[in-house]
Formats: C-alpha cells, structure tokens, sequence
C-alpha cells in the first residue's frame, strides 16, 4: 500500500509540472502567434481544428518543420526521461542510506 501512495504522489507532482510547462509553452506561443508569423497556427488560435472551408497546401518545409518538431520532442523527451531516472535512483541511494544508518544508530 505504501509504494502505491508514493507512485501516485510522484504521479500528481510530474503532472502539475508538465502542465505548468505546457501552460507557460503555450502562452508564450499564443503571444507570438498573434503577430500572425504562424501560418495557419496564427489564425483563429494556436491549433486549428476546424480547417473544413481553408485551401491548404503544405510545402516541403512544412513537413520539415514537422519532423525537426517531432524529433526535437523526442530527444528532449528522453533527456527527462533520463534525468528523473537519475534523480529518483540518487533519492532511493540516500534514501536507503539514510533508512540503514537510523536502523544502525538505535
């Protein structure tokens, strides 16, 4: 039961953090998006989902700027990734240590 509550706790705090990330990421691009230097991300909002009446044509940078997006996501995914890997394994080191020097020292 213990080890569940933490992972839930872990769980809560990664997910206020992402969203306040995202929330700052989003804020920040609404601001320059409203210059109207985003193409189609610049009108109406920052993500279009009605583009029933536009005539869209995409040209090849577009799908360049696509695949850079996806990939820088991905490698900075992984860069989280395997930071918080690296902080939770330091935290279980100590952790344990500090738990086997206070069973040792009564």
């Amino acid at each position: 039961m213990g080890n569940t509550f933490r992972w839930r706790s872990a769980l809560l705090w990664r997910t206020f953090f992402t969203t306040a990330v995202v929330a700052v990421v989003l804020r920040v691009a609404i601001q320059f998006c409203s210059t109207g230097k985003c193409g189609l991300f610049g009108e109406g909002g920052l993500i279009m989902y009605d583009v029933g009446s536009a005539n869209i044509t995409y040209n090849a940078i577009d799908i360049f700027v696509v695949l850079l997006l996806g990939a820088v996501g991905g490698i900075l995914g992984s860069i989280y990734n395997y930071l918080v890997d690296k902080v939770v394994r330091t935290y279980s080191i100590i952790n344990e240590y500090v738990s086997h020097f206070m069973l040792n020292s009564s």
